[in-house]
């Protein structure tokens, strides 16, 4: 394992048989999440990098922009990548920054991160913000809670949500209900709604096995439940209502995760017609958007015990 720099210290938590870390300079992210020693989330491999952590936050937008720019009350923003894996700007802003400690204690953290549009970071994003991650242990699993307020003086839109990646022990299964699923093009960004194939259909729990996805479902309408029957753990993710959409990411089962992402909006609502129809919301100055999401984590039988 790579040397941890010594900046990239993290904070635990603890309730019962749960243990979560976060480190607050790696992007606020979650670097653990455990009951009784089973990894629920993917554990940091202690890299800099924070797409190699359990779950980070997604603000202002959630995945890709086409174009690198978006159009807000007339005029054109341009945004810079800020990932060198990816040729469009993803996942907002939040992820990058090192975040604050606000409040800590034996079960709880609320970590801050505050963005000024100045110098170069007006193309990371153009409007002013201030972000709030609120993370709670209790006797059920973990409670997560954002606002995200806008301290610019004018109008912005603003997605939210969160990028867990799940660890994909064994004969992982997993449960979700969604209205439809936005088809993507080369680019990876979302060309036309459609009906959800068979393949993808995942109402009725089953082996994740291998879709290949990287998509976003629409209209989500009932929690996401994740099983390891071999580790005898269940999770079930229940969000706001706001978070209606959810990205599912499956890549090659020997890369040992997936990811499924509460988000506020489609992929690219940004670059679309009508944004706020797909989901984007616009903050007049001072307002805020809050939403929530518990994770309930429990133990269960093991499968062949």
């Amino acid at each position: 394992m790579p040397d941890r720099q010594p900046n990239l210290s993290e904070i635990e938590l603890q309730q019962g048989p749960l243990r979560l870390s976060v480190c607050p300079a790696l992007g606020g992210a979650i670097t653990r999440l455990s009951i009784e020693g089973i990894d629920v989330l993917r554990p940091w491999d202690g890299s800099d990098s924070v797409r190699r952590a359990g779950c980070f936050v997604l603000a202002p937008f959630s995945n890709r922009v086409g174009d690198g720019a978006f159009e807000h009350e007339g005029e054109r923003y341009p945004l810079r990548r800020l990932s060198p894996d990816h040729p469009l700007p993803i996942h907002g802003v939040a992820w990058k920054r090192a975040w604050t400690v606000a409040e800590q204690a034996a079960t709880s953290l609320s970590l801050v991160v505050t963005h000024r549009p100045e110098g170069d970071a007006v193309l990371d994003w153009p409007f002013a913000f201030e972000l709030e991650h609120r993370i709670q242990l209790n006797d059920e699993g973990v409670a997560l809670h954002l606002i995200l307020r806008n301290t610019d003086t004018r109008s912005m839109p603003a997605g939210i949500g969160w990028h867990p990646y799940f660890m994909r022990h064994d004969d992982c299964q997993v449960q979700f209900a969604a209205r439809s699923v936005w088809q993507n093009d080369s680019q990876g960004l979302p060309s036309h709604l459609s009906q959800i194939p068979a393949q993808w259909n995942f109402t009725a729990a089953r082996p994740l096995q291998e879709p290949g996805l990287d998509n976003c479902f629409v209209g989500r309408t009932a929690p996401v439940l994740i099983r390891w029957p071999g580790q005898g753990v269940e999770l079930t993710m229940n969000t706001s209502e706001a978070l209606d959409h959810l990205v599912v990411f499956t890549p090659p089962a020997e890369t040992g995760f997936f990811a499924v992402e509460p988000v506020s909006h489609v992929n690219n609502a940004l670059g679309m017609d009508d944004p706020v129809a797909n989901g984007m919301q616009v903050l007049l100055p001072g307002e805020a958007m809050q939403v929530s999401c518990q994770m309930q984590i429990r133990r269960t039988a093991r499968s062949g015990s």
